[in-house]
């Protein structure tokens, strides 16, 4: 089904945390290991898409997707 869940996804290399926006207000944190955590709750699977697109679109290199419950 398509409902709202909160993803947490990881990409190679950091991102200033006024990519924020342009990432529909997802939080970013960088990790000391060189990855950036994009993280929050994404209303559908075309959000979600519309997230990996951006991601995409910055040459970054996609680490890991994963999903949780939208109330955890």
């Amino acid at each position: 089904m398509d409902q709202p869940a909160r993803y947490t996804i990881k990409v190679k290399g950091h991102l200033d945390k006024t990519w924020a926006d342009w990432f529909d207000g997802l939080s970013i944190t960088n990790r000391e290991n060189g990855e950036a955590v994009i993280e929050g709750r994404i209303a559908d699977q075309s959000a979600l898409h519309g997230v990996l697109n951006r991601i995409s679109d910055l040459g970054l290199t996609l680490v890991s997707v994963d999903v949780g419950t939208d109330d955890e």
